[in-house]
């Protein structure tokens, strides 16, 4: 039997469904709803593979941005669980860079520093979505068919 995929959620927008779509296609699960941890407008639990986006970040106008961070948190930690850089470097305008380094410095353990710097780096680029898919594409396996037939495959 093939899984069905669920459609997106109306609130969505169109350009990133794609992404959608690729992750829900490698077993994460994505929730238009407010994070577990309170303040936040998005979280990727790797245990889980779920991506919480809250829908005031459409609201604002950042669900975009949100929706690709935790996508790129989520490319991150494949194939084995665990978050790894994706070794991205992006050219930024100083002062981006300048508040990415003020926002890891009084947001984010210095452990997970290198990951939050490339995730905040890549998810406002305009290529983006298209890097986000294909690195989900070559980092993640399709999850297994549920009659536990052996699959693999990019």
């Amino acid at each position: 039997m093939i899984a069905t995929i669920p459609a997106p959620p109306p609130q969505l927008p169109a350009e990133l469904r794609p992404l959608l779509t690729t992750l829900q296609q490698r077993g994460f699960q994505v929730r238009l709803a407010p994070p577990p941890v309170p303040g936040s407008y998005g979280l990727f639990q790797a245990k889980t593979r779920t991506l919480w986006i809250a829908p005031v970040a459409f609201e604002l106008g950042i669900g975009r941005q949100v929706f690709l961070h935790e996508a790129i948190h989520a490319a991150q930690s494949c194939p084995t669980g665990v978050l790894q850089p994706l070794g991205w470097s992006v050219r930024l305008n100083p002062v981006v860079e300048q508040e990415i380094s003020g926002i890891l410095t009084t947001r984010y353990h210095h452990g997970n520093r290198q990951l939050e710097r490339e995730a905040f780096s890549v998810q406002g680029h305009p290529d983006a979505i298209g890097r986000v898919i294909a690195a989900l594409k070559q980092r993640c396996r399709l999850p297994l068919p549920a009659s536990g037939a052996n699959r693999t495959g990019p």
